[in-house]
């Protein structure tokens, strides 16, 4: 197994190329570095630089062991303790998304994916906009919303992957503090990353090969982490809140050109 993992560099080379193995480790460097001050869009960030030079598939595999790595530091980073304690105050949405992702992905042949992509988009830039103009829903009626989010996540997931969106939208919608945000966003990620790692083994995308080269990602990753939770630290609540929601907005508008093109 070292064996494979130390020629995994050398393999990837000399598979796609000095210059495409460069940007691709570069993408999962700013993707690492995004998650680390904003709690989120590691997948979103480094999947789409490592598709340019990289088979999407491969891009995907690559960032397997580090998505979780990622997702479990973020859960806990404040401890053990306020981990455990974030599950349970959101086990309800947790355990409906898990439930609804699975039973998605049954769907997915038979669903148009562009056109959920189309109400993804315009939803998601909607909300942006709307918050980043002044508007904020305030308390959302609770268990009901976790419920809805839970649904909305699993289903969204299911047919393109984006399950964390819905669940970004509910946890600004309730206004919590900043560490707590992150922190509910890292466990939420991490436990509904798992059938998607799962399926990838049973298609061969994430073979013995994949895998070793994401095991090596772990480092790029890791240093971007590290640096944008340095970042995050020195950002007050309204500006990180601020940041999230420009980004959320461009990942609606990336929805809509996913739709239309």
């Amino acid at each position: 197994m070292l064996d494979l993992i130390l020629s995994a560099p050398s393999d990837a080379i000399a598979r796609y190329g000095v210059f495409a193995m460069s940007v691709a480790t570069f993408g999962y460097f700013l993707g690492g570095f995004v998650k680390g001050t904003i709690g989120f869009a590691l997948p979103t960030i480094a999947v789409a630089i490592g598709a340019t030079v990289l088979p999407p598939e491969v891009a995907v595999a690559y960032l397997a062991i580090p998505a979780l790595v990622m997702n479990l530091w973020q859960s806990l980073r404040d401890g053990l303790e306020d981990a455990w304690a974030t599950l349970v105050e959101y086990r309800l949405m947790i355990g409906v998304l898990l439930v609804t992702l699975f039973a998605a992905t049954q769907l997915l042949p038979l669903l148009e994916v562009r056109g959920f992509s189309a109400i993804m988009g315009v939803g998601l830039t909607a909300f942006a906009a709307a918050q980043l103009l002044g508007w904020r829903p305030r308390d959302p009626r609770r268990p009901a919303a976790d419920i809805g989010t839970g649904l909305m996540g699993g289903f969204f997931g299911g047919i393109s992957g984006a399950w964390g969106v819905p669940v970004l939208m509910l946890l600004l919608s309730l206004d919590i503090p900043k560490r707590r945000f992150i922190r509910t966003c890292g466990i939420t990620f991490l436990l509904g990353a798992a059938p998607f790692i799962a399926g990838h083994v049973s298609t061969g995308v994430l073979n013995a090969q994949t895998a070793a080269m994401s095991l090596l990602l772990l480092l790029p990753v890791g240093i971007g982490m590290r640096l944008g939770q340095g970042v995050q630290d020195r950002l007050d609540g309204e500006r990180l809140r601020t940041l999230i929601l420009i980004v959320l907005g461009v990942a609606g508008l990336n929805f809509l050109r996913q739709a239309l093109f």
